[in-house]
């Protein structure tokens, strides 16, 4: 990042905005850390001032007191029985036990411990209820007749206090295409420039599909790469509003819903439901599992005995490629083939947005690593947060799907909620973007990934037929298929299909 541009980015965004080299080298992300947790506790120490040795023991220090291993669980314990107050810097996500008339959580600095809440904390802080938030929990002892009780006594935040989108919406028009690219790559914790930087448009473009879920619902994508690109980094560090699920097993009670615990799934907890190492994946119940998945990919509800939901997480599948010295993939024409079984089902992946050519991506190392000036990642996770639920950029692309040669239904409507995620991510200020630039940076794009997963399907089901997606050029009144939203499900499309 040139000086320049780091000064506007500073001038600009202010206090939202941080050295994204400090995270890198602080040694946090070692000690598992997620970035913005990391950089809340960075920036916290530095309070504007310069960042040296002395304030990174601050930092390190501040995480030995509050975030405790897993052997002092007992000791903490102990405490609280003798009366004094525990605090830790930790994920607090409150679930509303109806049955009980109560609200609680399950503290992992306790080993999981059950923990009453104030009432009065979850009108401060009604995000608590939306999804969890990060802070600083306190906890204390109370017996009781039967014999004790946890309570959360007082809450901090960690996260962004007030998050104002309009305001960021409005500041993209002082950026350059180009530079507004280079502060998200940078943002992300990412080389913009330079040698070992992200300077080529394709992997560029490899970067900003990643971001297509976190700021537009329901976005499902799959992601092929060579090790060690960073694709799980991204997933599980960037935003408190993804979940990773790292291989192995899953089951339907994980991702939908718990008839024992009476506690709903991960699609209804998070922004996007990640899983890492597809190629080890497996469902316990699998043909429960992938029936309730395809019906959720679909339609974005499902049914698990008398529970019935609908949620917004998008669902992302990741899993290396082998790939041949030119960087592609060496099985091209099947690059599903290293996938288990329950993954090659056309009629699952034909619920798929787009696939996401992750060998356009190097191998990350210490060039690739951002020496510029960024957006904070609690910030700016939040702010894509917010963009997830603003409809004005769904209804652009609504109005110009007569641009999208293709009559199959799944074509459109992924192609529609990709290139309005494109245009989330580069032009927020509906007023900046041309017609010619909504096509070349947001709609092609959108094209490319869904031609890229309709070839895979031709190939492995001869009931898809071979045809290339292309942009049509005329006027709405053209348009000759049935007109597609991007939010509503087709619905006469069972889920078996």
């Amino acid at each position: 990042m040139n000086d320049a541009l780091r000064q506007k980015v500073t001038d600009v965004f202010e206090s939202d905005s941080i050295d994204k080299s400090l995270y890198s080298g602080s040694g946090l992300n070692e000690q598992s850390i997620p970035v913005f947790v990391g950089e809340w506790l960075i920036d916290r120490q530095l309070k504007g001032g310069e960042w040296d040795e002395d304030v990174k023991q601050q930092v390190i220090a501040f995480v030995r007191k509050f975030m405790p291993s897993k052997d002092d669980v007992e000791d903490l314990k102990q405490r609280l029985r003798n009366g004094d107050n525990v605090s830790v810097l930790e994920y607090v996500n409150p679930r509303v036990d109806l049955t009980k008339d109560q609200t609680f959580l399950e503290s992992g600095s306790l080993g999981n411990q059950k923990v009453q809440i104030e009432e009065h904390l979850l009108s401060r802080y009604p995000r608590l209820l939306k999804g969890g938030m990060w802070g600083i929990a306190i906890y204390q002892y109370r017996r009781t007749d039967k014999g004790g009780e946890v309570w959360l006594s007082e809450f901090k935040p960690l996260q962004a206090a007030k998050i104002e989108v309009d305001e960021y919406v409005e500041k993209r028009h002082l950026f350059s295409r180009e530079e507004w690219t280079q502060l998200l790559i940078n943002s992300l914790g990412y080389n913009a420039e330079g040698p070992g930087g992200y300077t080529e448009d394709k992997t560029r473009l490899a970067l900003l599909t990643r971001l297509i879920p976190f700021v537009q619902r329901r976005v499902n994508l799959f992601e092929l790469a060579p090790k060690g690109t960073g694709k799980s980094f991204l997933f599980g560090q960037f935003s408190r509003y993804s979940r990773l699920i790292e291989g192995g097993a899953v089951s339907p009670a994980v991702l939908f819903y718990n008839e024992n615990t009476k506690v709903p799934g991960l699609f209804t907890q998070f922004d996007i439901v990640v899983f890492d190492e597809a190629q080890s994946l497996s469902f316990s119940s699998p043909d429960e599992t992938v029936a309730k998945l395809k019906g959720y990919l679909e339609q974005g509800k499902y049914s698990k005995g008398k529970f019935t939901v609908s949620a917004d997480a998008g669902a992302v599948f990741i899993a290396n490629v082998q790939i041949k010295s030119d960087k592609t993939p060496v099985n091209a024409k099947h690059l599903f083939s290293d996938l288990p079984t329950i993954l090659q089902e056309t009629a699952l992946l034909d619920r798929i947005h787009g696939l996401l050519p992750g060998w356009h991506l190097p191998r990350m190392g210490v060039d690739a690593l951002s020496k510029g000036v960024g957006l904070k990642a609690d910030y700016l996770g939040e702010i894509f947060h917010a963009l997830r639920f603003r409809i004005e950029y769904d209804k652009f692309v609504e109005e110009r799907q007569h641009l999208i040669d293709s009559k199959d239904f799944r074509d459109v409507r992924a192609i529609l909620k990709l290139s309005a995620g494109f245009l989330k991510l580069l032009f927020p200020d509906l007023s900046t973007v041309t017609e010619q630039e909504f096509e070349v940076y947001c709609l092609q794009p959108a094209i490319n990934l869904r031609q890229r997963l309709r070839e895979q399907l031709a190939y492995m089901d001869p009931e898809f037929s071979r045809h290339e997606i292309t942009l049509r050029r005329g006027p709405a009144s053209a348009m000759k298929h049935e007109v597609v939203s991007v939010e509503e499900s087709e619905a006469t499309d069972g889920v078996e299909a």
